[in-house]
């Protein structure tokens, strides 16, 4: 019978017959032939052959077969033989390498590397990598790269990168790549919804290649590292007109003589993202710009259209669909293309409830001739580069938060009929070059914090007929030449405003009514 504590040193050859319970310490190292039940610790190495059950704890190193019965929890290392009966719970954390055969059910964390072949049910979380044969049921969650074979049944959710094989049938969504491969045979189930892009190829030239020649053009009309910073207006259009936009433009499309499709499309873009769109009262894009029911239903939720007067009486083409809908951005509500170009001639929001700030990247729109943005949350300062503008006639944006200077190049535009900036936060001085706009025949810039004096050079717009100078900051005199462009005295001036009543904290000298109409505050 054995003693009831072990011996210091075990003994060269084992008794005859082993206890009927381990005992409470494992001896230093292991016996030739294991005890009929296993101890409550293990051994520091472990013995040749394995015990009949296992133990509660496993040893630090796995012996060289395993166990009749797996341990209740694993080993630091894996065995060299599999188990004749795998553990009827997976271990829950995977082994370092693989097993060469799958266990029946998957561990609850993924292995580093895959299995040569599958487990029967797959894991929760997929491998880094796919396993060289697919599962016969698929994941919950794709793997980040595709198997070489698909599976027999698809995943609920596609893979990032298509199978180089379809699968046998189509999964509950559309992969965001075709297969490289198509199926010899259709479907006879179809997907949910469609793919974004067709097997084919688009503009004859590979999606990578689009990617490429696309971004590199637009890398001259946006900063490069705002366009490819993830999250700004500009990654976001970007991203959508390569990945979302089914209208999917190419590179060499000139629909608009002045400049590639795609740039129109992308600055459009970057308007609606600069400014707050989704939480625009009207024509916001659908929740899903991919589902013609979603975008269905944004067009219901749009009625804005830029159908301003236009003296010049241009056709031009305009609706009153979503933004970022398939449909030309020329159909969006508030936007409005020459039919002869389609190059954007207008850009006509008032009371649509946009914020956010004014991208410079609506310069590249050569052609525009409105931009009216009223009555929102607009804020930031009005872009220098809006100076740039060949043919703009209205620049509309009161009734916003702006603030800063107006900028000097805004009085660069020659064909500008009215420059409309009042009740905003707009500080500094009106320049005197705004005396070269021969054109202009309305300005407010009322309610700002505008201050300096009123140049005497704007004497030289002789078709003004609106001029609106009051609640702002302004001092010293109402210039004599506007004061003789008044409709009292052979002029075409009808209204002239300043603060003039001698009250007034900032004073402006002009006499009622021989020169100003009237001193609103």
């Amino acid at each position: 019978l054995p003693s009831v504590m072990p011996s210091s040193q075990p003994s060269s050859q084992p008794s005859s017959q082993p206890s009927s319970s381990p005992s409470l310490l494992p001896s230093s190292e292991p016996s030739t032939q294991p005890s009929r039940a296993p101890s409550l610790m293990p051994t520091t190495l472990p013995s040749t052959q394995p015990s009949s059950a296992p133990s509660l704890i496993p040893s630090s190193q796995p012996s060289t077969q395993p166990s009749s019965a797996p341990s209740t929890l694993p080993s630091s290392e894996p065995s060299n033989m599999p188990s004749s009966r795998p553990s009827a719970t997976p271990s829950l954390l995977p082994s370092t390498q693989p097993s060469s055969r799958p266990s029946m059910k998957p561990s609850l964390t993924p292995s580093s590397s895959p299995s040569a072949a599958p487990s029967a049910e797959p894991s929760i979380l997929p491998s880094g990598e796919p396993s060289v044969q697919p599962t016969f049921v698929p994941s919950v969650l794709p793997s980040s790269q595709p198997s070489s074979a698909p599976s027999f049944v698809p995943s609920l959710l596609p893979s990032s990168k298509p199978s180089l094989h379809p699968s046998g049938e189509p999964s509950s969504w559309s992969s965001s790549e075709p297969t490289v491969i198509p199926s010899i045979a259709p479907t006879d189930i179809p997907s949910t919804f469609p793919s974004m892009l067709p097997t084919f190829e688009n503009c004859d030239m590979s999606k990578e290649q689009r990617r490429f020649e696309i971004t590199e053009a637009l890398k001259t009309v946006s900063d490069p590292i705002v366009l490819l910073t993830p999250g700004t207006p500009q990654n976001k259009a970007l991203e959508w007109l390569l990945e979302e936009d089914k209208a999917v433009l190419c590179p060499d499309d000139f629909s608009c003589p002045r400049y590639p499709a795609f740039v129109q499309r992308y600055v459009m873009a970057v308007f609606y993202f600069s400014t707050d769109g989704g939480t625009w009262n009207e024509c916001n894009a659908a929740s899903d710009v991919c589902d013609p029911l979603e975008v269905a239903k944004a067009n219901d939720n749009c009625t804005v259209l830029a159908n301003g007067i236009d003296v010049f009486r241009i056709d031009v083409t305009q609706g009153t669909d979503s933004w970022l809908s398939p449909s030309s951005e020329c159909l969006w509500g508030g936007l409005a293309c020459r039919n002869d170009t389609l190059c954007m001639d207008r850009i006509e929001f008032e009371d649509d409830g946009l914020g956010g700030t004014l991208p410079f990247e609506v310069q590249n729109l050569t052609e525009l001739r409105y931009l009216i943005v009223e009555e929102g949350t607009t804020s930031g300062t009005i872009p220098s580069e809006y100076g740039t503008f060949r043919t703009l006639h209205i620049l509309d944006l009161n009734f916003n938060t702006l603030t800063g200077i107006i900028p000097v190049e805004i009085y660069d535009l020659r064909l500008l009929f009215q420059l409309d900036l009042n009740d905003n936060f707009l500080t500094g001085t009106i320049a005197t070059e705004i005396g070269t706009i021969q054109f202009l025949q309305f300005i407010q810039v009322e309610v700002n914090r505008l201050s300096g004096t009123i140049p005497e050079e704007m004497g030289n717009n002789s078709f003004l007929r609106v001029v609106e100078f009051f609640g702002n900051q302004l001092t010293g005199d109402m210039p004599q030449g506007l004061c003789d462009l008044r409709n009292n005295t052979g002029g075409s001036i009808f209204r002239l405003t300043a603060d003039c009543d001698a009250g007034d904290a900032f004073f402006v000298n002009c006499s009622v009514p021989d020169c100003c109409t009237d001193c609103p505050f």
